[in-house]
């Protein structure tokens, strides 16, 4: 397939996906049943906003325009890939196809159900594009590796594929930058990045950086319209455990009964809890992000801090195509192994 017959291929699947139909309908609830954290809304959201951001041919044209590709050499590339977030496995899965490589997948076991189904479709649509991708249990014959996983597997990828040409992926997180002068609707916005998909994803808010003086109940009024997440069973168990963890060890808190707020110096921060640290000096702050970009996916900011990957808020889970994941660009990466 050529690069545009491939372009071609990928905005027909967003045409697929963006219509609907019952087979889809079906595979939503199949994914929901068989992971509890994916509940049919989530999976929604995950599709609309893959066929907004990723799939639409003129953006896929653009974006490929950026990068010298050959249509002559392909390579293998394993993929491992991620399942904490509906389809979260999808841009490294449409950059090798673009490229003109062959994807050769280990899928999450968390994650499969949408996946198989996309790659189906694919093929289902143009049946040359059966050659491009390859689900596998066992990653053999690969060219190159982009493998997303924990802090601990990452080491694992580094040691067992370092050495092939390789992109392995830990763990990150957001965080945002909250000043004073912060609207009640960006705020509200700001329950987006924490609360879509319960905040299991790199992109979803996991600290607040505070501007001095800043009333945190100011934030919880906010984020009122979010609560009804208490009301998914594994989101409110995490709650549970972390109000009795902190409660037990006299760790000092606050809650509005649906989301735990707590005072860290940490980036990381428990589902349904969010850590905060108060800052002066916007200066010293950037200093302090640039200092742990390396722990940080994207800061939700309504100006621009460093050569960080800045969003505004509610645009963390909204990702375009040159958003890449760790700031690393898999374009480039995979275009370079056709040389």
């Amino acid at each position: 397939m050529q690069l545009q017959e491939r372009i071609e291929l990928m905005s027909k699947l967003g045409d697929l996906l963006s219509k609907g139909d019952d087979e889809l309908d079906v595979t939503i609830s199949k994914a929901a049943l068989h992971n509890p954290w994916f509940t049919q809304a989530s999976v929604r959201h995950a599709i609309d906003a893959v066929c907004k951001n990723f799939l639409e041919k003129e953006a896929l044209k653009a974006w490929s325009d950026n990068y010298n590709i050959s249509d002559k050499y392909k390579k293998n590339v394993g993929l491992i890939l991620a399942g904490n977030i509906p389809m979260v496995g999808f841009h490294d899965l449409l950059s090798v196809f673009i490229s003109g490589h062959v994807a050769k997948v280990k899928l999450s076991s968390k994650d499969e159900v949408m996946m198989q189904f996309i790659i189906s479709q694919l093929k289902r649509l143009d049946a040359r594009s059966n050659s491009y991708f390859e689900v596998v249990d066992r990653l053999n014959d690969i060219d190159a590796m982009i493998a997303t996983g924990s802090n601990s597997t990452g080491n694992y990828f580094s040691k067992y594929f370092g050495h092939l040409p390789n992109i392995i992926r830990r763990n990150r997180h957001a965080v945002a930058v909250v000043p004073n002068s912060i609207s009640k609707e960006a705020l509200s916005n700001l329950g987006k990045d924490i609360f879509t998909y319960f905040g299991l994803g790199c992109r979803n808010v996991s600290k607040l950086y505070l501007e001095d003086g800043f009333e945190i109940q100011r934030f919880f009024d906010a984020i009122v319209s979010y609560g009804d997440v208490i009301y998914h069973n594994k989101y409110k168990n995490n709650y549970d455990y972390s109000n009795a963890l902190y409660l037990l060890n006299q760790i000092e808190f606050l809650t509005n009964n649906f989301l735990i707020v707590r005072e860290s110096r940490d980036i990381t921060s428990r589902i349904a809890s969010v850590h905060y640290e108060y800052f002066t000096d916007l200066n010293q702050l950037e200093s302090d992000l640039v200092a742990n970009k390396d722990a940080i996916q994207c800061v939700v900011s309504q100006r621009a801090i460093g050569n960080l990957n800045c969003v505004n808020y509610g645009e963390a889970q909204s990702p375009s195509l040159t958003q890449y994941a760790d700031g690393v660009d898999i374009m480039q990466f995979l275009t370079e192994l056709h040389d």
